[in-house]
């Protein structure tokens, strides 16, 4: 049977039901072990919500069992991996001072909650937190925090050459088409729309766009389409794709940064900005190398993490209860 199916079954025989359904008791079960430090079914199922929340609304049936097998798992190692650096930095003797703990209680207190205590208590009661149990939280988050800056970054080191040789061996990622990014503002036209009015608003949106900034601006403003929130913007598009004839004519037409005039339809006027043009084919090392570089940090720090943990459980006793077992 599937790991998600078994988790709901033990979650569902972990709850004892009246004789009359009236009331239900909820009780909770160790899903794991890290030395004495101990991982709860109700632990991981609080965790493991939002994601599921989300697979349900992309998938179904058995692709949506096996997505759901695999964020259970991910919630799980996660887990293992939060005790063995809290287990481990207990055996260090590491302390977090309160008044560290403090300071991050007041930090939060002022950018999330305006500085409203009353406000704080409430978000914790919803969560069915006490300010004492969330003051742990904090201070375990600073703990990983912590010992995860002493033991792994200082380790991550990234040369040159491995950046240009992420980029030899990645060059597939580093092509582009042809495209032009194209803004455009459309106003729409019904059967109550006021022709003269129409023309002096046009008007007047042509003639306040004096720089590039400009046209996003108004568009946001002016435009009708579903893309006036992003300023008009189409995207690197090729134009010959557009679906209107005229606006792929009136794009192919215009240099970077020139606008055209109105283009008049039955049913809309529409502004074309044509923002840049680029060539298609295979970027420049230095244009991407900055990515190129954060990429390979990244990668080389989750490399160095994944080797700290697997000796922390060679050094900690971490037991599973695999939900066959626990049926």
């Amino acid at each position: 049977m599937r790991a998600y199916c078994l988790f709901l079954i033990v979650l569902l025989g972990l709850a004892g039901v009246n004789a009359d359904a009236t009331e239900t008791i909820r009780v909770d079960g160790v899903a794991a072990m890290v030395n004495e430090r101990v991982i709860t079914f109700g632990e991981l199922r609080s965790a493991l919500e939002p994601m599921e929340r989300q697979l349900r609304q992309q998938f179904s049936g058995a692709e949506l069992m096996n997505r759901l097998d695999q964020a259970y798992e991910r919630v799980l190692q996660n887990a293992i991996e939060r005790s063995l650096i809290l287990e481990e930095f207990s055996a260090m003797g590491g302390e977090i001072p309160r008044q560290i703990i403090d300071e991050q209680v007041q930090a939060v207190l002022v950018e999330e909650f305006d500085g409203d205590r009353g406000m704080l208590l409430r978000a914790l009661a919803q969560e069915g937190l006490s300010m004492e149990e969330w003051r742990r939280q904090l201070g375990d988050q600073l703990k990983i925090m912590s010992l995860r800056s002493e033991k792994v970054l200082p380790n991550v080191v990234v040369s040159p050459r491995q950046i240009r040789e992420a980029y030899e061996t990645r060059r597939d990622e580093f092509f582009t088409e042809p495209g032009t990014r194209i803004r455009i503002i459309t106003l729409a036209i019904d059967e109550e729309t006021d022709q003269g009015a129409l023309r002096e608003q046009a008007m007047q949106i042509k003639d306040a766009i004096a720089a590039p900034d400009d046209f996003a601006l108004l568009a946001q403003q002016y435009s009708t389409d579903r893309f006036a929130a992003n300023g008009g913007d189409r995207g690197w598009i090729d134009p010959q794709r557009m679906l209107r004839a005229d606006l792929a004519q009136a794009a192919e037409a215009l240099d970077s940064g020139e606008v055209s005039e109105w283009i008049e339809t039955d049913t809309a006027w529409y502004l074309v900005f044509v923002e840049g043009r680029r060539e298609g084919g295979l970027q420049r090392f230095e244009d991407v190398r900055d990515d190129l570089a954060l990429s390979v940090r990244r990668a080389e720090e989750e490399r160095i993490f994944e080797a700290w943990i697997n000796r922390l459980r060679n050094r900690h006793h971490v037991q599973v209860f695999h939900l066959d077992a626990a049926q």
